[in-house]
């Protein structure tokens, strides 16, 4: 069926960026050394692995949403593989070493992590705030949902915050360098604000992931879009650097390694491959499809039918893909 349909459009001849770098200075905390590959001596094993995407996903959310609601699951699930990475599992990275009062969580997404910090902290106000209104109503009652665009003049009081949380909005902020300074002047002093990204790329140690591939195409031509458009998408590896010229002290980079499918031997590493497996299915098509036809032009059927072969290749045990996430957290320094 895919071979004798019309064939994509193919990614753009100078795509930007050609590459996107590894943060090589840090050692993933998850993966201290070379990955080990599953030989899956089994033949079955693997795809037994990926046999039920949907009853994985739906066995990690901790409450019940339409099940019409894909991209919202998917959310929930980046959620529960972003704590899951965490040494010891924890929400965040930075060293809160007092009950916060106030706490942000800008593009709150579902609203899963303001609920968590919410229930850790309940004697928090909490507010989360996005562009699209789809958290549950009926909350904690030190919970608040506002609708709010991030980018707009922010109505909170400077030097309020304890505490700042920001989670996966690349691609949602054009300037970013002003974003974090609008951060900083509503973090207290001795506050934290903690970003926690992903690269919209990946990588194989082993050359299994070719430059030819339909999944290096996919990368090229969204992270291309995306520049079009003024939304620079592979933002991870700048987060720090931000952060410190805008005036946080003490900032730390967390590195992690998330693999693209339960490839890797090691048993943490190879759940995690489960979870980002079933959340790729979804996401191939959320980051994409509109940026295929709205900005690059290409036909409906040629953008699904590019994405099928982009799923098809990821889930090839061969293919020994992995992703570089960050976690990065500093402190408003208290001045005299």
């Amino acid at each position: 069926m895919v071979s004798s349909s019309p064939e994509p459009p193919a990614a753009p001849s100078d795509p930007a960026p050609s590459a996107v770098p590894l943060v090589n200075a840090e050692t993933p905390v998850n993966a201290p050394g070379p990955i080990a590959v599953d030989d899956f001596s089994d033949n079955s094993e693997f795809d037994d692995e990926l046999s039920d995407l949907t009853s994985l996903s739906e066995s990690v959310l901790e409450f019940e949403m339409p099940n019409d609601e894909e991209e919202q699951d998917r959310m929930d699930l980046t959620h529960h593989m972003s704590v899951k990475q965490h040494v010891p599992g924890e929400l965040y990275n930075a060293p809160i070493k007092s009950s916060p009062q106030n706490i942000l969580d800008l593009g709150t997404g579902t609203g899963i992590w303001a609920m968590d910090i919410a229930e850790k902290f309940p004697n928090a106000r909490v507010i989360g705030n996005d562009i699209s209104p789809i958290q549950p109503s009926w909350v904690a009652p030190n919970i608040e949902f506002i609708v709010e665009d991030i980018e707009s003049e922010w109505q909170y009081e400077q030097n309020h915050f304890d505490f700042i949380h920001a989670r996966c909005l690349a691609g949602c902020v054009a300037d970013w360098p002003r974003f974090i300074r609008r951060v900083y002047e509503h973090v207290k002093p001795g506050g934290y604000f903690e970003s926690h990204e992903s690269a919209v790329w990946c990588w194989s140690d082993d050359d299994s992931l070719k430059e030819t591939s339909a999944l290096m195409e996919w990368q090229q031509a969204v992270n291309f879009a995306g520049n079009k458009m003024g939304r620079e998408l592979n933002i991870y590896h700048k987060i720090k650097g931000w952060m410190v010229a805008a005036g946080f002290e003490d900032v730390q980079l967390s590195v992690y390694v998330l693999p693209f499918s339960p490839w890797p031997r090691d048993p943490h590493l190879k759940a995690l491959g489960k979870y980002q497996a079933v959340q790729l299915q979804q996401a191939i098509d959320s980051y994409s499809l509109r940026l295929y036809t709205q900005v690059l032009s290409w036909s409906e059927d040629a953008a699904k039918i590019h994405n099928a072969l982009v799923k098809q290749e990821l889930r090839d045990k061969k293919l020994h893909a992995y992703v570089q996430t960050v976690a990065v957290h500093g402190r408003k320094p208290i001045r005299p």
